[in-house]
């Protein structure tokens, strides 16, 4: 889907709507529809609805001054975002605004000066009825937000705009506005950021489809992985990149806890999403294979609680840990090596001195030269075995030892 996404994004690269670029934030709505598993007559209505919902802004009176916004489905992502959203207003006054998501603050009404705009711009798209129809549809919508922000005035009282994800809807399109009009926009990292291999999923736009006029990047391993990614497809960039560190360091260390002697080492598997669930039960049976002294716990993604595939492939003497947080799991017990593919959770374990090793899954998409991987019970026992300098892992990957948010986003005041 991706190659459908980037040809699309292309043929708008020159849409506008009242002299700005409406491309980016289009786009973002695309993503959702390209990358929508449903059967075709079920994005077809959800398109539909795209064209008659309005924008209604009911958080308009909200964005004034200096502004952060956020909008997110997930609670782990939810306190990630309140948790920085403080962070950033620890030392000056910040409005602070949730995005609804597109359903939640809208009503029905069609417009048929935006759907007159948008069937112009749809013309010159040489492609297929059906995707020309999502086009349409996206364009409509898109349009009817930047009418709605520049209706109520909301970029005229906006000073500074941070978004904690300005490549993807809601938030696309009061930072593209905002951006334009020459106001500085910020977008923030929520995910490890790199380059795919064997797949290209939708998060691929969390780094191709900002907005903002700058993205605070994690580390320099990040900044590093997205401009290899546009320079593979012969682009340039059209925002800055900052290294501004880790956005959630931890506050405290987790407890120290002892274990009897006769214990072999304790891992903590991280599974990721339900794309990988297969990969998921290949790993967690070559942890079966590890001697009976190991002591394993597992650690499902939030999304697969509760997975039969998953439950059933546990380890006879694996423990399933069923903490709210990954700070609270590492803070009940004490773990030689996480290991795990394809989520961030398996990195954000350094950041408590734990070391960790990527299984090289047939669906990982990540390149793991300079990082410690396995590939079976064997290999991962020669890893136990071996040193690494967790830290500099951390510094790495994550950007640990920096956090210039507030420095960075200050800045001009």
């Amino acid at each position: 889907m991706y190659s459908l996404y980037a040809k699309t994004k292309e043929n708008l690269k020159h849409a506008t709507y009242a002299g700005q670029s409406i491309c980016n934030p289009a786009s973002a709505v695309l993503a959702h529809l390209f990358f929508d598993n449903r059967p075709a007559l079920k994005k077809i209505r959800r398109a539909i609805k795209l064209i008659r919902l309005t924008p209604r802004y009911s958080c308009r009176d909200e964005l004034t001054g200096d502004t952060y916004i956020w909008h997110c489905d997930r609670d782990d992502q939810t306190r990630l975002a309140l948790g920085i959203g403080r962070e950033l207003a620890s030392d000056r006054k910040l409005s602070t605004c949730y995005i609804p998501a597109i359903k939640e603050d809208a009503y029905k009404s069609l417009d048929w000066s935006a759907m007159y705009t948008a069937l112009k711009i749809v013309r010159t798209c040489k492609q297929p009825v059906v995707e020309r129809f999502y086009i349409f549809s996206a364009l409509c919508y898109t349009i009817k937000h930047m009418k709605a922000i520049e209706r109520y005035g909301i970029t005229e009282r906006i000073t500074s705009l941070v978004s904690y994800n300005s490549a993807n809807i809601p938030e696309c399109f009061l930072v593209s506005a905002c951006r334009q009009r020459g106001i500085r926009t910020y977008s923030l990292q929520h995910g490890l950021y790199h380059r795919y291999r064997n797949e290209s999923p939708i998060d691929i736009i969390n780094y191709e489809n900002v907005t903002a006029q700058t993205l605070l990047v994690w580390s320099e391993f990040c900044r590093a992985e997205i401009d290899a990614f546009h320079r593979d497809r012969g682009q340039a960039a059209d925002f800055e990149i900052q290294v501004a560190g880790y956005i959630n360091p931890p506050h405290q260390q987790p407890v120290a806890i002892e274990r009897s002697s006769s214990a072999g080492p304790h891992i903590l598997c991280l599974l990721p999403g339900k794309r990988y669930v297969a990969d998921s039960v290949k790993l967690l049976s070559e942890l079966a294979e590890l001697p009976e002294n190991y002591q394993l716990t597992i650690r499902l993604h939030p999304l697969l609680a509760g997975n039969a595939a998953l439950i059933e492939a546990l380890p006879a003497r694996a423990t399933l840990d069923d903490s709210s947080t990954l700070t609270q799991t590492l803070a009940t017990q004490r773990y030689d090596l996480a290991v795990g593919f394809n989520t961030t959770s398996l990195f954000e374990v350094t950041l408590f001195g734990v070391p960790c090793a990527v299984y090289r899954a047939p669906s990982l998409n990540l390149e793991t030269q300079a990082l410690p991987a396995f590939t079976n019970a064997g290999e991962l026992i020669t890893l136990l075995r071996s040193t690494v300098d967790v830290s500099m892992l951390a510094d790495y990957l994550l950007g640990a030892s920096l956090f210039r948010y507030r420095e960075i986003t200050h800045a001009g005041h």
